[in-house]
């Protein structure tokens, strides 16, 4: 059973407007905002400004880059209150084949209580349950005495170029932020509420390794002639000892940090790994060690591809003379992405010097402390609104743009807050991304909800 948080005018004007609110959202799925494809996204910025300023942000305006423009909305109450952050992100992903999706993705249906479309749980359905959150509360005349402030971005899906260069300039609209608080990415596997105090890092190489000058016979010169493939598969099987379980590079954990806490909060995660297994059609995972062990809270060492030799149909004899890899390491807080690298490098060349390593990006972990008090205002806000105990992660496994925030020096110990609205299976990234209806009034409700207990705590 839930507890109602807010005050019985602001959940009248949410059951009111709740169709208004859906309507809306169609409104802003419809907008192919791909930013991968280096199409401007000015006019989708407009858009979702205007969108914003028709639901309580009278005082919006584009914050242009040298990318995508960023959209930039505030309601501000008073200089004394305290101010609150809302990030989120109107850039969606490619669709792929279309053929895929069981109906047009940026025409947005519902079935089975679900709204399908490119962008409904990432990010639109979720940053805009912010702003349907601020208008329930103005409608219902119950505004909080708290500055509230949303910046999206239009590049998150292409690695966050407009808001890094946003954040490693002045940034004076947000520099006297109390909280940043993320809704973005899926619930637990277990759908319970779930909230989250960083993420992991990632540091994404190349390997390249080049032998003779040209492919040749194997026959003809197999055996003398050094192959690329082989003796790249060699350097990276020196990396990993234990079948990947550990990485085996100096200084690769440097760093690396784990509290009681944070080994108390994973063995809380509900985790059923035979499940797991079964739905990724698994026989073993990497290591018998808890599985949400390893995913948050170790860094990785993963190869994403490895080519080399001939790629055509059927077979051929060749050595190869060249061959590539592309890796990445997820990263704990507090590694530091260069020193990583750097580690890497001097590995390989000791192995191999005449693999060329080379950094392709960057994406610092981050965490906040979990005992921060506006920590409990979030975790009571989600139990009293979805009726759950809330699962709580130190970081989560993938990486968002949470870190940079750290880049403005007013915001360096400032809590950033990961608190997920969308449905565990909405197949973000994915054909039939879908954002179901009652995460997205539940949405709504936490913002709303949050936003008076923040006020109140003050």
């Amino acid at each position: 059973m839930t507890t109602d948080p807010l005050p019985a005018p602001v959940d009248a004007a949410i059951d009111a407007r709740f169709d208004d609110y859906r309507d809306a959202l169609f409104d802003l799925l419809r907008q192919p905002s791909v930013s991968s494809t280096g199409e401007p996204m000015d006019e989708w910025a407009t858009l979702v400004g205007r969108f914003l300023g028709e639901h309580g942000f009278e005082d919006w305006r584009l914050v242009a880059t040298d990318h995508d423009p960023l959209v930039y909305a505030e309601i501000p109450a008073d200089p004394d209150a305290p101010t609150v952050v809302f990030y989120g992100h109107y850039d969606v992903q490619p669709v792929g084949d279309e053929t895929d999706w069981d109906s047009p993705p940026f025409e947005p249906t519902v079935r089975d209580g679900s709204i399908y479309a490119r962008g409904a749980g990432d990010n639109k359905g979720q940053f805009g349950a912010h702003a349907f959150a601020v208008d329930a509360l103005l409608a219902a005349d119950a505004f909080p005495a708290a500055n509230v402030k949303l910046l999206l971005e239009g590049g998150e899906e292409s690695g966050s170029p407009g808001l890094r260069q946003y954040l490693d300039s002045e940034a004076s609209e947000i520099a006297d932020a109390d909280l940043v608080y993320i809704a973005d990415g899926p619930m637990h596997r277990s759908r319970r509420p779930t909230l989250i105090y960083g993420h992991r890092g990632i540091l994404m190489l190349r390997l390249s390794h080049r032998t003779a000058n040209s492919d040749l016979h194997s026959g003809n010169f197999g055996g003398p002639v050094p192959s690329a493939t082989n003796e790249l598969i060699e350097v990276i099987d020196s990396m990993q000892v234990d079948a990947g379980d550990r990485i085996a590079v100096d200084g690769f954990y440097d760093g690396v940090s784990v509290t009681d806490t944070d080994r108390e909060l994973v063995a809380d995660i509900p985790t059923d790994e035979a499940a797991i297994k079964e739905e990724l059609g698994l026989t073993h995972f990497a290591s018998d060690r808890p599985y949400y062990e390893r995913l948050l809270l170790e860094p990785t060492l993963n190869v994403n591809s490895l080519t080399g030799g001939y790629q055509g149909p059927g077979g051929k004899t060749i050595v190869a003379h060249q061959a590539t890899a592309t890796i990445d390491c997820r990263l704990v807080p507090d590694q530091d992405p260069d020193a990583v690298f750097d580690a890497i490098h001097a590995h390989v060349e000791a192995v191999n010097p005449d693999v060329e390593v080379e950094k392709l990006s960057v994406f610092p972990p981050t965490r906040t402390p979990v005992d921060v008090p506006v920590a409990d205002d979030v975790r009571r806000t989600l139990t009293e609104v979805w009726g759950e105990e809330v699962v709580e992660l130190p970081v989560l496994g993938g990486s968002l743009p949470a870190a940079f925030f750290r880049n403005v020096d007013e915001l360096a110990d400032v809590p950033v807050l990961v608190v997920p609205y969308a449905n565990p299976d909405q197949n973000n990234h994915a054909p039939n991304e879908h954002l179901d209806l009652d995460c997205f009034e539940n949405g709504i409700r936490t913002s709303a909800a949050f936003l008076c207990r923040f006020a109140d705590s003050a």
